[in-house]
């Protein structure tokens, strides 16, 4: 009975892993839109062409429920010579903002 018990937890467990991945690909890859969007706008240079997940974590949302923040980041160029970082965070699947490091225009 023990044994069972454990190959269902794992089972689920499992379960969930593979959801949230899937789950958190999605959501990267709007990250990757906004971020090229952002930078589009704003005269910079998208580099590497991606966004690589930097931190997860729960938050409130603003209807008080626990969601998932996920914060994702980039590297931009301003004038092609220096590298610089910036963030998408996701509050559940809504993307929140951008933010960039101080760069040269």
């Amino acid at each position: 009975m023990a044994s069972y018990l454990f190959n269902l937890l794992l089972i689920v467990g499992a379960a969930f892993v593979i959801l949230f991945w899937w789950n958190t690909q999605g959501i990267k890859q709007r990250a990757y839109q906004v971020a090229r969007r952002h930078c589009e706008e704003h005269g910079l240079q998208l580099l590497d062409q991606s966004v690589m997940l930097k931190r997860v974590r729960l938050q409130r949302n603003n209807a008080g429920g626990l969601s998932v923040l996920r914060v994702f980041r980039f590297e931009f160029a301003s004038t092609g010579d220096e590298r610089y970082y910036g963030e998408v965070s996701s509050l559940g699947r809504l993307p929140r903002g951008v933010k960039l490091d101080v760069h040269r225009i």
